[in-house]
Formats: structure tokens, sequence, C-alpha cells
């Protein structure tokens, strides 16, 4: 099982913290962040203390695109959708993995998780489609 990290309240997660807890994923984090500042999607980490861990926001204009989260293996997108959204995440071209993921998870509330470990450029292709495709979702 993974583990989250940047736990640590008083940990800020600045350039040299997040570099040391990706490591050679450290370089894919960049490039994402780099695309999605170029769209406009500016990211905001702030510390839950009811997940006990730092959390990146991923907000465009009022809205909360997803969130971003550091594990021991790279790093998360995580989105939410209501089921009027799901049937158009189905026609997108990302990864079927992707897809059935996001069919298998189970709800939370009335929305639809979907969560990608990002682990190569491929990945970060498909966090961008489905970024814009909430950004332009209504």
């Amino acid at each position: 099982m993974e583990n989250k990290i940047l736990t640590d309240p008083l940990v800020k997660p600045e350039d040299c913290v997040l570099e040391a807890a990706l490591g050679k994923n450290y370089k894919l984090y960049t490039e994402f962040t780099g695309m999605i500042i170029d769209k406009n999607i500016n990211p905001e980490w702030h510390y839950y203390n009811d997940g006990k861990s730092w959390l990146c926001k991923l907000p465009f204009k009022k809205k909360n695109l997803g969130w971003l989260s550091i594990w021991d293996t790279g790093f998360k997108l995580t989105f939410f959708f209501p089921d009027k959204a799901m049937e158009g995440i189905y026609q997108l071209d990302i990864d079927d993995e992707i897809k059935n993921n996001a069919r298998n998870m189970k709800p939370v509330g009335k929305s639809h998780p979907i969560v990608i470990l990002v682990k190569n450029k491929k990945l970060i292709k498909n966090g961008l489609k489905i970024l814009e495709y909430k950004m332009n979702f209504k």
C-alpha cells in the first residue's frame, strides 16, 4: 500500500522538498505544473488537518478542477465529477485503464472520483485532457 508523504504541517512543499520526495518523478511534476500554469491554473498548496497531509488544489477562476497529492510512488491527480459529466469522461481520448478505474470507483457523496497516478508523460496528457474537460464543463 502506498503511503502519502508530506504529512508534516511544518514542512512546506517547496521545490526542494518536492524534489526530494518525488525523486525521478520530480521532472514529470514540474512538466505538469508548468503546463497547467500556462492554462491559468495556479496550484495552491494547503495543509489539511483532516487528512494530516499537504494537498495541492488546482483552481481555475472560481472552480476547483481537482487535487494533486504526493506519494512515495509519484504524484496523483484526483478529480470529482457529477453523474451528468461521466459520459463525457468515457468519450475522452484517454487511457481505457483510467476509464475502467473510474467506472469501478465508489462514488463519494454525489461525485465520481477519477484518480491518476502520474508515472509517465502519457499520463500527464491524460490528466490535462481531464482538466480541460472539467474547465469547460458546466
